[in-house]
């Protein structure tokens, strides 16, 4: 099993080849190393990964604004998906916003990408009666 601990900046490089390979198709303003910089200035402290052997082989960021909690960029390197490391890590981030006095969190799954909405139902995770609304303030960083 991996060891769930906080995002380091020697993680940096592992991370956004993670990243890179398990979201293809992120719009440029989700670049990794660009994100990773956005989020080590504000709330650096819900940024996890997952080591197994010295390596990293997860990630997940998490937010909070006081109302609700969100989980972002949740991955596993491919060939270790199904090993119950993704479970861990949500569960970490969970756990880590529960902490906070957050009731209750969301994330996102894109349209048509069923293994990954599968997964998150394994874990609990019910479609919200919502529509999910978003305004592209720059499409770069």
């Amino acid at each position: 099993m991996a060891l769930i601990r906080p995002f380091s900046s020697v993680d940096e490089a592992a991370v956004s080849a993670l990243w890179a390979q398990a979201f293809p198709g992120d719009p440029a303003r989700n670049e990794p190393r660009g994100f990773i910089a956005r989020k080590r200035t504000r709330d650096s402290d819900l940024f996890w990964v997952a080591e197994a052997d010295g390596e990293v082989v997860g990630a997940v960021v998490a937010g909070y604004d006081g109302v609700r909690g969100w989980l972002y960029h949740l991955a596993v390197a491919p060939g270790l998906q199904g090993r119950g490391i993704g479970r861990a890590l949500a569960e970490h981030a969970v756990a880590a916003l529960r902490e906070l006095g957050c009731m209750k969190v969301n994330l996102q799954v894109r349209r048509g990408n069923d293994a990954v909405r599968g997964f998150y139902e394994s874990l609990g995770w019910v479609e919200d009666p919502a529509i999910s609304m978003g305004r592209v303030l720059s499409d770069s960083p």
